[in-house]
Parts: C-alpha cells; sequence; structure tokens
C-alpha cells in the first residue's frame, strides 16, 4: 500500500501515537482513509511502521503505532549521474530510478546541456524521489546532490565513494556484466544529454569503466532507467550465482 512520510519512526514504540500534518495529512485526505484501518508509515532512513488511524481533525490525523520494521540499506547500492533534460524528461528519470532503488542522485549541467538548473531544481528532484519512495514503499529516500558541471560532478561522486560508469552512445559493446563490476562496486552512472557528450568531455572520461545498454539509441531518461535496472538484476544475479 501507498505509504506516509514520517521522519523519527526509530524513536517510536508499538502504541504510541503521533499526529500527522501538512502534506501528508492532506494525502491521507485525500485516499480517504477510514478509521482502524491500517496504514503504512515511511522514515526515509530505513524504518516502516503499521499504524492505526484513530481519529482525525480538520488538521491533522491522530494514528497508533502498531508495530515498527527496521530494514538494512540497500545490498547493491548505486547512483545516477544525468544532464539536466528538456521538458522535464528528467523528473520521470528521478521517479522511476527512485522506485527502482538509487541511492543518490547527481544532476549536472554539461556541454550539451538544453536547460540550467534553477534555484528549486534540487528541491523538485528531492519531492519527486520522496513520492516515489512513499509509492513503492521503499524506506531509504535517495539524496539529490547539487547541480554541478561534469568536472566537479566527477570529483563529488569519487569523493561520495561511487564508482564512475559510463554509459557510452559510442556503443563499444561491453555489456554491464562485462565492465569488471561487483555487488559491492557502488557504481554511480552517468547519463549524458540527448546531445550526447562533447570531445573535451569525452577527455575528463579517460580510464573509466564505459557500457552499453542496448542496441538502439535511447533518450537520456530511458538509458539512465536501463542502467539501474540492469544493475539490479546484475547485481542479484552475482549474489544469487556466488559469483562475486
Amino acid at each position: 500500500m501507498p505509504s506516509y512520510y514520517f521522519p523519527g519512526l526509530n524513536k517510536l514504540a508499538r502504541e504510541d501515537t503521533i499526529w500527522l500534518e501538512n502534506e501528508e495529512f492532506h494525502h491521507l485526505k485525500v485516499t480517504k482513509r477510514r478509521q482502524q484501518e491500517p496504514i503504512l508509515l515511511n522514515s526515509g532512513a530505513g524504518f516502516l511502521a503499521r499504524a492505526e488511524l484513530l481519529s482525525i481533525t480538520s488538521r491533522a490525523a491522530c494514528l497508533k503505532i502498531l508495530e515498527t520494521t527496521e530494514v538494512q540499506p540497500p545490498e547493491h547500492p548505486f547512483a545516477i549521474a544525468f544532464s539536466l533534460l528538456k521538458n522535464r524528461h528528467d523528473e520521470l528519470l528521478v521517479e522511476k530510478c527512485t522506485e527502482l532503488g538509487a541511492t543518490k542522485f547527481f544532476p549536472m549541467q554539461t556541454q550539451y546541456s538544453v536547460r540550467q538548473g534553477g534555484s528549486n531544481t534540487v528541491e523538485r528532484f528531492a519531492r519527486l524521489a520522496l513520492a516515489a519512495v512513499k509509492q513503492c514503499d521503499n524506506p531509504w529516500l535517495p539524496g539529490v546532490n547539487p547541480v554541478l558541471n561534469l568536472e566537479e560532478a566527477l570529483r563529488e561522486i569519487d569523493r561520495q565513494g561511487f564508482t564512475p560508469v559510463l554509459c557510452s552512445e559510442r556503443r563499444d559493446g561491453v555489456w554491464i556484466w562485462q565492465a569488471g563490476l561487483d555487488s559491492s562496486a557502488r557504481p554511480c552512472f552517468l547519463i549524458g544529454p540527448e546531445g550526447g557528450w562533447g570531445e573535451a568531455e569525452y577527455g575528463l572520461f579517460t580510464g573509466l569503466r564505459s557500457i552499453t545498454l542496448g542496441s538502439l539509441i535511447t533518450r537520456a531518461e530511458t538509458a539512465a532507467i536501463a542502467a539501474a535496472a540492469q544493475w539490479v538484476a546484475y547485481a542479484n544475479q552475482a549474489k544469487t550465482m556466488g559469483t562475486t
């Protein structure tokens, strides 16, 4: 079932009561929850809780905690670094990659980016990520990095412990399972703009792993979703087969 965001679930115990307010209360009203119906709460930091609706006022809902569950961090974390896209296609990218388990986003300004980041760009991506974790009951809310240029982003990706992996439009034939990654690699998939990478930008990729995502050229948001899905499948298969 869709969940409601409530930070601090780690401090609550069975039978505790809480008040759901503001945007989450509005969400609850829109979904027309009834008293004594089960409600799922999501901390965004590794905790889920089942709760019961006790009462509702014009501004808040009173809930009783039935049980809390701690969920371990993702076993195979990955990040997506992407150029800002036109027509807000990057919103779809953030939403779907969050549903697939992305743990970090690095929005970038690149040579062929078609738009500039605005004052609310990061906040907008963060709101989309929050809506996605609530929808898919993912208790780990991904972080969204400030918009950086490509060179700065590569340094930040490394600083945060991710391995940059170039998703190449040049189709060099190296698939994700051939790229020398193991399930503990913490990859950050680099997704270029619709116009591709510039030649000077390719110079920054020297020494990086490079993979192909398919036999056809895709839109940037499709490439990001494909990279996320392929990594989830590969990392989990590698663990199951005992090959890493």
